[in-house]
């Protein structure tokens, strides 16, 4: 065919933490080649669930009671395993926490590794529904939205960045009737999570004690010049902390990570705290319903090993189950749009806008650029012996430089992110992990030995979507609809196009010129045949096929008003006694960076918030 085929070794957010060991030591490096070989190898060959039918498999009519306990957490993803660990401190609170999937492993440990955990059972298999105004270029017009289902939820496949947003972000939470929740009064939650061990950063931006380790990895050689010149040229300066200056240009990018080791809620929150006998961990638990009689909250339904178990709480049910799967439980339990839920037979106990207004930052992968330097040019192994010396490629993804752009005022919050960084040269194929039709494997002659990639990422889109049910069956995935530069007036994907506009003035520069470095342009026949290439109708039409998310949020939104929110500013269910819900869902609107620091943000808040109204003292 004489292209080579795209092999991305991929990707973000959407969402990882730990007072983490370093990565185990391995005195037999064959027989740690052969665990990552077993693991590529069953990606490469893992076929997706259809539906939730693997864990709804009940072999017994019997019901049996799992116990009673003062909480019950679902979700043990980057809220639950926080929540779990904290309201644990109490030593008289008993704590059942409940996940769906299994437990993570050294293998998914491994961030360069993030595109083959997609492709495994530790991913939900989500995929929206059929779009109009983006998603095009995906198999029925689809994305697949990648959501974790294994302990440490996303946060244990995401690409652990850790990009908190701009203080006007909390700001504008505030404003929407959420007292409590502005920048100064979250920054204390953001520091007691963290343990920053890179230089030089913003001291009073960041903790030195927490369970979380951020870190900035050294720089693939030769890199940054390229970069960093060029974006300067361009008028874009470098940050070195954008988590505490707070203004817009070029920066390394800051991951949750200890050493080489991928650092996930799990790894951080729960590990450190095993031997806690309060705390109960059920995997491979998944819950169908919360009990709600009187409009209180008494327990949850679970199916567990072919069993439907009861479990009974005290004091509270309290969901973390992600901005997917929480809606759809609320919804199953009664709590949600009453036309909706009507029209599934679903009896109504509270009528509330869950899983409406859904917001996300659209993703655009498709750039990449060529230059005559050969970065990488690495076997398998070679990798792997770079790996566990904390050398890349492997030990992050492909977002080695974060880029965040105002359009109007550098000092204000940024209105688009750029990431540039290195795909892993062995990784797997675009199409296995974004479910593109697979002609593009053809038509992108990625060179992965000398190219790099860029992600583009509106971060303040006005387009909202929606989270409903299928049907009343737990088995039935709920429906996902992202809908993607749907707002009327096209502010969205020009936004996005006037981004696309710098990338393309990166190779204008004297930097980009004097390394051979230009960007590529796709071949995108079903917008090759309508538009003159290189035009902005052109492009328009190209950033509509190749979409991405992972960042969705808003899907039970805190606020003061049940016509728009599901929580209050203490995320308690609105009209609903002893049910709260704590996850990325309750962010009422996106903020100027990734979800994972904000939710792990939450969680600590929410924390404290249980504590305060159940009169316990705490640090």
């Amino acid at each position: 065919m004489g292209h080579l085929k795209i092999m991305w070794g991929f990707f973000l957010f959407i969402p990882d933490i730990l007072l983490c060991k370093g990565f185990a030591d391995h005195t037999n490096f064959e027989e740690f080649v052969k665990m990552v070989e077993r693991n590529i190898s069953a990606s490469k060959k893992y076929v997706g669930p259809t539906d939730n039918s693997k864990l709804v498999n009940v072999t017994s009519s019997t019901s049996y009671e799992f116990g009673t306990f003062d909480f019950i957490i679902i979700g043990a993803g980057a809220a639950g395993s926080v929540l779990a660990n904290r309201l644990t401190e109490v030593k008289q609170w008993t704590v059942l926490l409940l996940e769906a999937g299994g437990s993570d492993n050294e293998f998914s440990d491994i961030l360069g590794f993030q595109a083959y955990v997609y492709n495994s059972d530790m991913d939900w298999g989500y995929n929206s529904t059929t779009q109009k105004t983006c998603c095009l270029g995906g198999i029925n017009q689809q994305c697949r939205y990648h959501r974790g289902k294994v302990r440490g939820g996303s946060s244990t496949i995401n690409a652990a960045m850790y990009v908190r947003g701009h203080p006007e972000d909390y700001g504008r939470w505030e404003e929407l009737g959420n007292a409590g929740w502005s920048y100064k009064d979250v920054l204390p939650y953001f520091k007691k999570s963290e343990k920053a061990v890179f230089a030089p950063r913003i001291q009073n931006s960041h903790g030195d004690n927490g369970y979380l380790y951020v870190d900035i990895p050294h720089s693939t050689p030769g890199f940054d010049p390229l970069i960093f010149g060029a974006f300067e040229e361009l008028g874009l300066h470098k940050i070195n902390d954008y988590n505490g200056e707070y203004v817009n240009g070029i920066s390394k990018t800051q991951f949750a990570l200890k050493k080489n080791k991928r650092c996930s809620t799990s790894r951080a929150f729960l590990d450190t705290i095993r031997n806690r006998k309060n705390l109960e961990v059920s995997l491979n638990s998944f819950v169908t319903k919360i009990s709600i009689v009187n409009k209180t909250a008494h327990g949850v339904e679970f199916v567990k090993d072919g069993k439907v178990y009861t479990a009974k709480a005290r004091k509270e049910v309290i969901s973390s189950a992600g901005s997917v799967n929480s809606p759809q439980i609320l919804m199953l339990s009664g709590v949600g749009p009453r036309k909706h839920l009507e029209d599934l037979k679903i009896p109504v106990i509270q009528d509330l806008p869950v899983g409406q207004n859904s917001q996300d930052h659209p993703l655009f992968m498709m750039l990449h650029y060529r230059t005559n330097t050969t970065f990488y040019n690495l076997t398998l192994k070679e990798e792997l012996k770079l790996y566990l010396q904390n050398q890349r490629p492997l030990i992050t993804g492909p977002h080695e430089t974060v880029i965040l752009i105002n359009f109007q005022n550098s000092s204000r919050r940024a209105d688009v992110e750029m990431a540039l960084g290195f795909p892993d040269p062995t990784g797997p194929t675009l199409t296995s992990i974004f479910q593109f039709d697979p002609i593009y494997n053809e038509l992108l002659d990625i060179r992965p030995q000398t190219d790099f990639i860029g992600i583009i990422s509106q971060l303040h889109p006005k387009s909202r979507g929606s989270v409903t049910l299928k049907s009343n069956d737990p088995r039935d995935m709920p429906l996902v609809n992202p809908n993607f530069f749907s707002d009327e007036d096209g502010y969205d994907i020009e936004m996005m196009y006037r981004a696309i506009r710098i990338s393309e003035r990166l190779s204008e520069t004297e930097t980009f010129k004097n390394n051979g470095a230009t960007l590529v342009y796709p071949k995108v026949p079903p917008c090759d045949n309508l538009h003159e290439r290189k035009s902005r109708e052109w492009w328009h039409c190209v950033l509509r096929q190749f979409n991405w998310f992972g960042h969705q949020i808003a899907t039970t939104s805190m606020g003061n008003d049940t016509r728009t929110s599901v929580v209050n500013a203490r995320l308690l269910v609105h009209g609903i006694r002893k049910l709260r819900v704590v996850d990325a869902g309750v962010i009422p609107e996106e903020i100027s960076g990734h979800t994972y620091a904000p939710t792990v943000m939450v969680a600590e808040k929410a924390a404290d918030l249980i504590k305060e109204d159940f009169q316990i003292r705490y640090k």
